[in-house]
């Protein structure tokens, strides 16, 4: 593999702090994005961890039976795992942390993957693009550690989500799990709607998940690709929680049908679609996709953008 091909975090912008350290010793690295000087943090120290349990709270609404704490996060970097946090630069030089992620590390089946359990921003910061970078940073520290793949949940209804997801991202997915974390989970930010969640896959030797790692935004909408299919989404289910749970618990119904079928019949979700057009809604972007030889989709053969 050439220089150019390598997936780290300097190939990807972020400037190491202490750039006389090994790569592989390096722990934190700074980013401008949007005009803002960026810290990027690998955590290990309990000390760091605090900021990581308010984001907890902040971002899903996770009440202390809900979240990860402090004390169990010292284990992740011990998985081979990781603890993230990005932080503001203050004119003073102090840090002010605005986003965060853990990740544990294992093999399932001899393969070894990355399980992204957590990745929150601060309400005031969403506008950044900072969950995008954390991934990007997550994905190349991933691969610098040896991993093969990173996998995650998420909420099928959020359009934020699956346009970062799939169409910035290049992941993919073909699992849905109903109500995985029960009804009672965070239920300040999900309404006490069955947790359902779609399983992502990130396979970091992908030619097309680099491709996305390299750039700096998501690619230009594209026409859908011919034999596509579209499951619509809606716009906005924070906003439609709050007016109208019975509304959102319908989608949420509907989705879970539509999904499931399709992923029994082989199709699996490769892109996201914006609303515009002859499209109401937002929507997920399935197509069917060959296998490689390990039984996986072959994610390169996706059309969607």
């Amino acid at each position: 593999m050439t220089s150019d091909q390598l997936l780290t975090p300097e190939a990807l912008g972020f400037e190491p702090v202490a750039p006389g350290d090994a790569p592989e010793a390096r722990t934190a690295w700074r980013m401008v994005v949007r005009g803002q000087t960026i810290e990027f943090r690998r955590l290990h120290a309990l000390a760091e961890m605090a900021p990581v349990e308010e984001l907890q709270r902040e971002a899903f609404g996770a009440t202390d039976l809900d979240l990860i704490p402090a004390s169990e996060l010292v284990v992740v970097p011990e998985t081979g795992g990781q603890v993230l946090a990005a932080s503001v630069i203050e004119p003073a030089g102090s840090r002010r942390v605005i986003a965060a992620g853990f990740a544990w590390g294992g093999f399932v089946g001899g393969r070894p993957r990355l399980v992204s359990d957590f990745l929150g921003v601060r309400r005031q910061a969403r506008s950044l693009g900072i969950g995008g970078e954390l991934k990007r940073l997550q994905a190349a520290l991933a691969a610098q550690d040896g991993f093969a793949e990173i996998i995650w949940t998420v909420d099928p209804l959020r359009a934020a989500n699956a346009r970062l997801n799939f169409r910035k991202l290049g992941a993919y997915s073909g699992v849905y799990e109903r109500d995985r974390y029960g009804q009672d989970f965070a239920q300040s930010h999900y309404g006490g709607l069955p947790s359902d969640r779609l399983h992502l896959t990130w396979p970091l030797g992908s030619d097309r998940v680099r491709r996305r790692l390299r750039q700096s935004s998501a690619p230009t909408a594209a026409p859908i690709p011919e034999g596509a299919r579209l499951a619509p989404i809606p716009d906005d289910i924070d906003r439609l929680l709050a007016a109208d749970r019975e509304a959102a618990l319908a989608w949420r119904l509907r989705l879970r049908d539509a999904l499931e079928s399709a992923f029994a019949d082989g199709w699996v979700i490769t892109g996201f679609a914006p609303a515009g057009g002859a499209h109401e809604h937002p929507a997920l972007v399935l197509e069917r996709l060959p296998t490689l030889p390990d039984g996986t989709p072959d994610i390169d053969a996706a059309l969607a953008e």
